[in-house]
């Protein structure tokens, strides 16, 4: 009886199966093919995108995109930890510096998320695409991930300051970031694609979410 070929052999030590030949893994690689994917989540929804759709933007093959991610959910952490995260510790750090005065808290919260607006291209529309599409994927993954403590726990401190006599107590805790969010984002997001909004600019939101927030719209 022959002897079986072992067939680790025909494979090169360190080359995953399906692997391209000849390529080498390059963080400028993978940086690239995580700015595309962003670009296209935020233009179509993540719910929508599919990884091959994203390899054929980025002019690859889906062997090279799984080359760098093996799957859908190993992108998704990627963009998670390495692009999403980061945004979100820059904005919980205001509140970090500020816990017991939560109006300087939201209000440099109003500048920061227009900072990185600004900065992020995709991060406005990424939110807005989030917030209307009927998938909410990174939600949902991140909320798998992390779980509900964290929300929880805004909503006690809302209730807290709102006792406190620091927040209007007519404010409502499960709108209250959505609310600045939405002051902020869906200007962003629009002003590239309307005509109409083209003059606005990363001052005039700010201005006008603060006034909106800190003196309503009475004369």
């Amino acid at each position: 009886m022959p002897a079986q070929k072992d067939h680790s052999e025909s494979t090169p030590q360190g080359r995953r199966p399906g692997r391209p030949r000849g390529t080498k893994p390059t963080a400028t690689g993978r940086e690239r093919l995580l700015d595309i994917a962003l670009d296209l989540f935020s233009r179509q929804g993540i719910a929508n995108t599919s990884l091959n759709a994203i390899a054929k933007e980025a002019g690859v093959t889906p062997a090279m995109l799984h080359y760098y991610f093996n799957s859908r959910e190993q992108l998704l952490d990627a963009m998670v930890e390495e692009r999403f995260l980061p945004l979100r510790s820059a904005i919980g750090a205001v509140f970090d510096a500020h816990p017991d005065d939560p109006v300087t808290a939201l209000t440099l919260m109003v500048k920061k998320l227009a900072e990185l607006a600004g900065q992020y291209h995709w991060f406005a529309p990424l939110w807005m695409q989030e917030v209307i599409g009927e998938m909410p994927v990174l939600r949902t993954h991140l909320q798998a991930r992390f779980g509900d403590d964290k929300y929880q726990a805004t909503l006690a401190n809302i209730a807290r300051w709102q006792q406190e006599g620091k927040l209007n107590r007519a404010l409502a805790p499960e709108l209250l970031f959505t609310t600045l969010l939405s002051l902020v984002l869906v200007p962003f997001s629009r002003m590239r694609n309307d005509e109409r909004l083209k003059a606005l600019s990363p001052e005039i939101i700010v201005r006008h979410a603060l006034a909106v927030i800190g003196e309503g719209i009475g004369g």
